[in-house]
């Protein structure tokens, strides 16, 4: 398959640059180049014909006045990096990513399309063939299930179909419903089988999978899973033929561990492994994107050899794309990024499609400007009346208890029934314990509310609303019902995005304008308005790895063990509400 088209004319002068009988288009002078193929540093000339590597060795090319020729002599040059496993919705958007990502010496995303699944099926397509313009190569996942717990009218059998067959989406998944596989869901059945009857990758996502649990992904036709927490987990997915992608990510920073933990294992580096940062949010973009995951490995112990091959090389193996991405050598497309030292992997330049397209983290290439009246992406708003503070009351059951969400981590939460104070309305009181929020998920379509209180998002919180959700419902944190109207108000009025309220002010807002999701705005900015949203959490005493991820996850049935759905509280384990939902 070509990644990109390549006419008649331009294999004919490939060739005869290769011959040194035509000039070539960029020749990279004597850089130490790594062999991905041996894992070999040699010092050789990159020669370029167009978007095509023409020769690499010792001999010089014919050159004319046209020729760009840079002098890399002390200089080592790697492959383009390749993101196997991204998620480009976490409040920046695909096309700001990609952006950011070629800046950094990523020239190749494979990405998530969960966050498009709203849009009509045409639009959805029209956007993914609209990123195709960008010189960052861009390739998609199709997903088998919502993570909402509600009716989708884009996960049927047609809808699927159409996702999979679509010549950018090289793979399914990520699987996250394993309880609708073990259920033997007919729909997620069809999914996971037609996607290997095309012959594309499947995704799975299996945190803490028994070996026996594995077995029946890899039966099911998983390919690869990035859950590996452990050196152990890589192993088992190893022997059981999947690939085993190593993670770095703001919600689950393992690779360290990883690293550390398969160094002492002794075993040998496999090509069946992948490196991923799996959809940071914004803070931690502050550091980079694959240049910071591969520095991460490499100061955990990785030789720079292994690493750079795990995010070139293994990925572009994996997705059948090798003999076109992942080296350097003759006829692939000339991906490169010029390192000053080879255990140093942000770019002194970036090399993409054959030509320069970016220094220093400055891009020098034009990209593509997205248009988004072309797509459907208002936030919904269908209630017509303005969010009341009694919304956010709580009542305790007809035994005096109320549910409590505790959050085992980030994304983990699990429920209990306690006794808690109550205030003369008959609400549940927070004063004794500052700790304690109470949280609602509204769904504005059904009228409905799920509400619980909630420990461990912070103290003192007055009021914060967020559109940025896995189910597309509002959530609100808060102990002041009024700061917590005003807060989902507020994000009501901008269109989506997270606003913080405190002692009646707004104390942070973000607008995320596309879906109530993401922004428009460049990567910068989106950096800057989440580190200080994240900042003003941890000043209210979130103590938790990534509280934007929070927000995302409290409503995604994916997760353990108790979440909000519109339906009210569910057991993800047993698919049973088990706190009803209350009208608004």
């Amino acid at each position: 398959m070509r990644v990109r088209a390549l006419s008649e004319e331009a294999y004919l002068n490939l060739i005869r640059v290769s011959k040194r009988q035509a000039p070539a288009s960029l020749w990279i002078k004597g850089a130490s180049v790594l062999n991905v193929y041996t894992k070999e540093w040699h010092e050789h000339h990159v020669v370029v014909a167009g978007e095509r590597i023409a020769y690499v060795g010792e001999k010089e090319p014919f050159v004319d006045e046209h020729t760009e020729i840079i002098d890399a002599s002390g200089k080592y040059l790697v492959p383009g990096y390749i993101e196997p496993h991204a998620h480009p919705f976490q409040w920046y958007n695909p096309f700001t990513l990609a952006d950011f990502a070629l800046e950094r010496g990523t020239t190749t995303l494979v990405s998530d399309t969960l966050m498009l699944m709203n849009l009509p099926s045409e639009q959805i397509s029209a956007l993914m063939e609209s990123l195709a313009a960008h010189p960052v190569k861009q390739y998609f996942w199709g997903r088998l299930d919502p993570q909402t717990g509600k009716e989708h009218p884009q996960f049927t059998k047609d809808g699927l179909r159409r996702m999979l067959e679509h010549p950018l989406v090289v793979q399914g998944g990520e699987l996250t419903n394993w309880g609708g596989v073990l259920q033997e869901d007919d729909t997620l059945l069809f999914g996971l089988k037609h996607t290997r009857d095309l012959g594309k990758r499947m995704e799975g996502h299996h945190p803490g999978a028994s070996w026996e649990t594995l077995n029946i992904a890899s039966a099911a036709g998983i390919t690869a899973c990035h859950e590996g927490i452990t050196a152990e987990d890589l192993l088992a997915r190893l022997r059981l033929g999947m690939y085993a992608t190593l993670r770095h990510s703001s919600i689950r920073p393992d690779l360290p561990e990883l690293v550390k933990g398969w160094l002492a294992l002794g075993l040998p580096w496999s090509s069946r492994m992948m490196l991923t940062s799996d959809g940071c949010t914004p803070p931690m973009h502050r550091n980079g994107f694959m240049d910071y995951t591969l520095r991460v490995a490499i100061e955990a112990g990785m030789p720079p050899e292994e690493a750079y091959v795990m995010a070139t090389l293994n990925p572009a193996v994996y997705y059948g794309l090798d003999a076109e991405l992942g080296g350097i050598a003759p006829g692939r497309i000339a991906d490169m990024v010029l390192l000053a030292a080879k255990d140093d992997p942000a770019p002194l330049a970036v090399f993409c499609n054959g030509e320069q397209a970016a220094e220093s983290g400055r891009l020098l290439v034009p990209t593509v400007e997205p248009r988004w009246a072309d797509y459907s992406f208002e936030a919904a708003d269908p209630l017509a009346e303005r969010a009341r503070a009694d919304w956010f009351c709580l009542r305790p059951d007809a035994e005096g208890k109320a549910p409590v969400l505790n959050m085992v981590n980030a994304v983990i939460t699990r429920m209990t029934l306690e006794a808690l104070p109550v205030d003369e309305q008959g609400c549940i009181s927070l004063a004794h314990d500052p700790q304690l929020a109470v949280i609602v998920s509204i769904d504005p379509a059904g009228k409905k509310r799920t509400a619980a209180v909630l420990r461990g998002y912070g103290e003192h919180l007055h009021g914060l609303a967020s559109s940025y959700t896995a189910s597309g419902d509002w959530l609100v944190i808060g102990r002041d019902p009024q700061a917590m109207a005003a807060a989902l108000e507020r994000v009501r009025e901008i269109g989506g995005g997270v606003v913080l309220i405190e002692d009646g002010q707004i104390a942070c807002e973000c607008p995320l304008p596309l879906g109530g999701k993401f922004s428009p705005a460049p990567m910068s900015e989106v950096i800057s308005m989440a580190e200080n949203l994240t900042a003003r959490l941890r000043a209210k005493g979130h103590v938790h790895l990534d509280p934007i991820y929070s927000l995302l996850f409290f409503t995604a049935t994916h997760l353990p063990y108790a979440r909000l759905t519109a339906e009210g509280i569910a057991d993800v384990k047993t698919g049973q509400i088990v706190v009803p939902a209350l009208p608004l």
